[in-house]
């Protein structure tokens, strides 16, 4: 049911989500259901009347650890194009090619090391600044895939830390999913088959539990 509430920040409004396969949500594409709002990126369009876009790409990384195929140029894609709010999600492959964490810098006009998942964050937000001035930004440190076998995915601690710092330095609002244990323990139930079919992509019934908490946050972001 759309939300109709006159106090709903984002009914009418304008989002531009980016990020790899978590928020692309290929595995609805085909669903009867859940086709025309794929993910919680199309959930939460619909349920707020809102001018969707999801630019997001499955395999996007931070980092240069996937070539070109890398947050940053989704952004560089909607060049030109402005939104109300502009929701970025991403490092999980960064960590499940164990690309390096890197350190934040001291600048905000770099260089920042891209071959690093701190440097390819840092350049994706530098750009965002200066490209989608106008909009209210978010960053989602998603949750945790403790049966992952890929990589460094079953403990990616040490990059979504520093994510959270370097949205710190950039003012950029996140919603902290990796460190909540009782919403992973309880809710997302990481570690069986229920909400991760594949102990790393969210089915339809893991998109229905982060939905509502996402679409939450970003009721609050300003």
């Amino acid at each position: 049911m759309a939300c109709c509430r006159k106090n709903n920040p984002l009914k009418n409004k304008s989002v531009l989500f980016v990020g790899d396969s978590l928020c692309e949500a290929v595995c609805e594409w085909e669903s009867e259901l859940y086709s025309k709002t794929p993910g919680w990126a199309g959930r939460i369009g619909a349920n707020n009347e809102m001018d969707c876009v999801n630019a997001s790409k499955g395999g996007a990384s931070m980092s240069l650890c996937r070539g070109e195929n890398r947050v940053i140029n989704q952004l560089i894609a909607q060049n030109g194009n402005k939104y109300d709010y502009l929701i970025i999600e991403g490092g999980c492959n960064d960590a499940w090619d164990s690309a390096p964490v890197g350190a934040m810098t001291d600048s905000f006009d770099g260089p920042f090391d891209e071959n690093s998942f701190a440097g390819g964050l840092e350049a994706t937000f530098k750009y965002a600044k200066e490209n989608f001035a106008d909009s209210v930004f978010g960053f989602i440190v998603t949750f945790q895939m403790p049966a992952s076998p890929f990589g460094r995915m079953s403990d990616m601690s040490e990059y979504f830390a520093l994510s959270k710092l370097i949205c710190d330095k950039w003012g950029i609002e996140y919603l902290d999913l990796y460190f909540d244990s009782d919403f992973n323990r309880n809710e997302m139930k990481g570690e069986t088959d229920i909400n991760l079919a594949d102990t790393v992509h969210p089915n339809s019934s893991g998109y229905n539990v982060l939905t509502p908490r996402i679409e939450k946050w970003m009721k609050t972001l300003k």
